[in-house]
């Protein structure tokens, strides 16, 4: 382990070993705060069992443990020898914000002044291509996003609890959701990975269709030739969870963790539920897709109760098992024909990661190859269409999803309300129920553009221009627009007064751009043209504020997430490294778009500040 020292002869700091503290070997100070706009970046924890071995070695040879006081008297346990004082690495750590790790030898620490990467666009931005890096993005296993919504008639999105425990529909998440897939789809494109769109069917046999057998769980199955889908099996089973009804058996491979078919349930008993084992440990785990609200829930632990001396104890179905339910409950298609589409993949990790108690820790992230399919089967009164098909990926289904989830879920001010109060600055400012955000305007119009280009349906279009109104609405008048000394801005938190977040704003600035760049030539409507010329007006409107307002975000060493110091009167609201991440590779996309070098030196100068670099003084 390396320490720190100070030259007195020279008066600063140098970086010369990173000292040894038990603190350094605490995952607290090795773990990246996760991001709300930016995909994790974990540092790799020391592992413990070096910890006495990295004591013995933290102490500089020749140097001897001194005493030392800091920030006006503060004691502090440091070395010195003839020359140089060795201080903490976790004393360095929180005064500078800085943070490090160990090589995987072991032997050597390196310093970060930024824990986030430091990324910008590999091309120029395109309105119908790729949004960004957001191709990596995993929105799914985010540990504020609870599950992928399984209720029928809302489409199959993110549920989150970031600002409530009770799972909702963030309009955010829901887009950045639709713009990864749509970007994987994009990229898959390009790089010609037809393999990953392959099914494989199962269930088409009507041997393959097997029936739970015994005194109080008979199923009935009848084969036969439907009209509209072709060889179907009509399943009469007994509803409860316990009963394994009518099943198949799903392809082995653990690539194949994305499942779809057909169904039409004729009551609100009927349910479906996929097995699949764990690789690690062989835990079977079952998802249940039921026809229940959960009490609020949208995934939750099944448990059955046993009586022990009158106390009820809660406990798992089984040993080596245990049992899930997502809720399917909505404006169900009973009685009707409706596609399934699930990622059995991310269902099962935000099963495991459910719970009432659950800490940050506890979130589960799987990856391909980490279970395998075992069956899926069926209860009540339902027919299923004999074809189940598996895949690697549910791209298209993910974006279509968040598309449509956008256009039935718009409102008539043309926006995606956020249904949970959102407070700023210790309550200073507070958005009840119902608040619109610039940022989901400008997201939403992203994916409404790119799904109107892909599916070539209109609906897609009329909504991403009814999102449009909200910007010429005051953020007192329930809209998005404010105004900072005379520029126009648009808010992702329209509080009253005004916090002017960045980041929102120029996700905004992208969401007007794609609308006015949108080819609408082929459109007989004057209106729709019409409309994506004002987008073209709001967006310029919005450079020319960026351009005025940015240097009002630069610290000389870092940036500014918003500007509510300025109407509150309290200290600024700094940037986390991760979001100033985010302000550098925006403001390069948007540099890039206009050609501008004030914007671009601007973002260069804030790339300098994540690598130590800092503004001159007097």
């Amino acid at each position: 382990m390396k320490c720190w020292r100070w030259r007195s002869n020279r008066h600063r700091i140098y970086l010369f070993f990173a000292c040894a503290s038990l603190l350094l070997l605490s995952k607290h100070y090795l773990t990246v705060t996760v991001p709300i706009d930016e995909e994790d970046e974990e540092l790799n924890p020391v592992d413990l069992k070096e910890k006495e071995k990295e004591k013995i070695e933290c102490e500089p040879t020749g140097a001897v443990e001194t005493k030392c006081t800091a920030d006006n008297g503060k004691p502090l346990r440091c070395w010195k020898d003839e020359e140089e004082v060795y201080f903490p690495f976790s004393y360095i750590k929180k005064r500078f914000d800085m943070t490090g790790k160990l090589g995987k030898d072991g032997s050597t620490f390196e310093l970060f002044t930024s824990y986030a990467k430091m990324r910008t666009p590999d091309k120029n931005y395109y309105p119908l291509g790729p949004f960004g890096h957001f191709s990596t993005y995993s929105v799914e296993t985010r540990d504020r996003v609870r599950c992928i919504s399984a209720k029928t008639g809302i489409s199959d999105v993110p549920m989150s609890t970031q600002w409530d425990p009770i799972p909702y529909y963030y309009p955010i998440q829901i887009a950045q959701y639709g713009l990864q897939h749509y970007s994987r789809i994009k990229l898959d494109s390009v790089s010609n990975k037809s393999d990953d769109n392959a099914e494989v069917l199962v269930g088409v046999q009507s041997k393959e269709w097997k029936g739970a057998a015994g005194m109080h769980e008979t199923t009935e199955r009848l084969f036969f030739n439907d009209e509209e889908k072709g060889k179907v099996v009509n399943i009469s089973a007994g509803h409860a969870l316990s009963n394994a009804g009518a099943y198949v058996y799903l392809d082995k491979s653990p690539d194949l963790h994305v499942i779809s078919f057909d169904w039409k349930p004729y009551d609100a008993n009927s349910s479906f539920t996929v097995l699949a084992k764990m690789k690690q440990d062989d835990l079977l785990v079952l998802i249940n897709y039921v026809f229940s609200e959960g009490d609020g829930k949208c995934v939750w632990q099944d448990e059955e109760k046993s009586f022990d001396d009158e106390t009820i104890v809660l406990k798992p179905r089984k040993d080596g098992q245990v049992s899930y339910s997502y809720s399917y409950s909505g404006s169900a298609p009973i009685g009707e024909w409706s596609t399934v589409t699930r990622d059995i993949l991310v269902d099962v990790a935000r099963a495991l990661s459910s719970g009432e108690n659950r800490k940050k820790d506890d979130n589960v992230v799987l990856h391909p190859g980490d279970l395998r399919l075992v069956s899926l089967g069926f209860r009540g009164q339902l027919t299923v269409r004999q074809q189940i098909a598996q895949r690697k990926e549910q791209d298209s289904h993910a974006f279509r999803s968040s598309a449509d989830w956008l256009v039935e879920n718009q409102d008539k001010k043309g926006g995606w309300a956020v249904p949970v109060e959102r407070s700023i600055a210790d309550r200073k400012l507070v958005l009840p129920p119902g608040w619109h955000s610039a940022m989901a305007q400008g997201h939403g119009i992203s994916v409404l553009t790119r799904a109107y280009n892909q599916f070539n349906d209109k609906k897609y279009l009329s909504s991403a221009i009814n999102a449009l109104e909200l910007f010429k609405t005051n953020s007192s008048e329930g809209g998005v627009r404010a105004e900072f000394f005379g520029y126009i801005w648009y808010e992702e938190y329209p509080t009253t007064p005004g916090s002017f977040v960045l980041n929102g704003f120029l996700y905004s600035l992208i969401g007007l751009y794609d609308l006015s760049k949108l080819d609408v030539s082929g459109i007989y409507d004057d209106s729709a043209k019409t409309k994506v010329k004002e987008a073209q007006e709001m967006y310029s409107v919005g450079i020319r504020s960026l351009k005025q307002l940015l240097p009002l975000y630069d610290t000389g060493s870092g940036t500014i997430y918003d500007l509510r110091h300025v109407a509150l009167g309290t200290a600024p609201n700094l940037a986390r490294w991760d979001y100033h991440a985010v302000h550098v590779y925006l403001l390069k996309w948007i540099a890039g778009l206009e050609k501008d070098e004030f914007l671009n030196k601007t973002a260069d100068r804030w790339i300098g500040y994540a690598y130590g670099k800092r503004a001159k003084h007097n």
